[in-house]
């Protein structure tokens, strides 16, 4: 099973956030006073990564279905999802392969495809001077230890490069597919993203049925979102989920 926290009175509608490749479930805590008053909130760590179990190779399919066993374990049949980066591909994959288990959708700074416009982009996640850049070496060091020591993170960010834009990578619909998805879907991201070209989300915006699109300005893939944009972006969520 996956490792997770559950937050927020058991009667509120669910809401699963799905942190970004290289993090954990951690990623999500700045948010979680906000949206957790009104839902209740599942924050699984992916398949591979921190306390999760081990996973040989990374899959966006076996992403999502660890997800979907971890809402059997809990009895949920039907949530929210709320998906950042690689979060945002599982839950795209989730809502293509079993919309009867998606109330409504949120991508966030994802794409639908690998492109290769941005494979340079992606593959510098794998490197250990970005993560020091970031910031968050520290983090992701003690974060992923669980996966085989102080070195795994290493392993671990190898790994999700390899799922987005390796030879073998299952993430890449077509927007046929996603012209048949049901759920309402609310679509977020930067205008200056080199991971998630503009052109690529907007195409979803204008493909889907019921989507909604907001574009953060003057944002990369880091949209400022957990401190400065914060209650911004937590209301633009809460509002797209209350709608009817």
């Amino acid at each position: 099973m996956l490792d997770h926290s559950v937050h927020g009175d058991p009667a509120n509608p669910p809401l699963v956030l799905l942190h970004s490749g290289g993090m954990t479930r951690r990623e999500w805590d700045p948010y979680l006073p906000g949206l957790g008053r009104d839902l209740r909130l599942v924050v699984p760590t992916a398949l591979g990564h921190g306390s999760s179990p081990f996973a040989e190779r990374f899959a966006i399919r076996a992403m999502g279905e660890a997800v979907l066993r971890l809402l059997d374990h809990l009895a949920i049949p039907r949530a929210h999802l709320l998906g950042s980066s690689m979060g945002g591909a599982t839950a795209l994959w989730i809502a293509l392969h079993h919309p009867e288990r998606v109330e409504k959708l949120i991508v966030f700074r994802s794409s639908y495809r690998s492109s290769p416009s941005t494979r340079d982009a992606v593959a510098k996640m794998a490197e250990p001077e970005t993560w020091q850049r970031w910031g968050l070496e520290s983090f992701v060091r003690r974060e992923h230890q669980p996966q085989g020591g102080p070195d795994a993170w290493r392993e671990v960010t190898r790994k999700v490069v390899a799922m987005l834009h390796g030879p073998e990578s299952d993430r890449n619909h077509t927007l046929e597919e996603l012209a048949r998805m049901p759920q309402p879907t609310l679509l977020i991201a930067g205008d200056r993203d080199p991971v998630v070209p503009l052109e690529e989300v907007v195409a979803m915006y204008r493909t889907i049925q019921s989507a909604a699109l907001w574009i953060a300005p003057n944002a990369t893939h880091f949209l400022g979102t957990d401190s400065w944009r914060r209650d911004a972006f937590e209301s633009e969520v809460l509002r797209f989920l209350r709608r009817t």
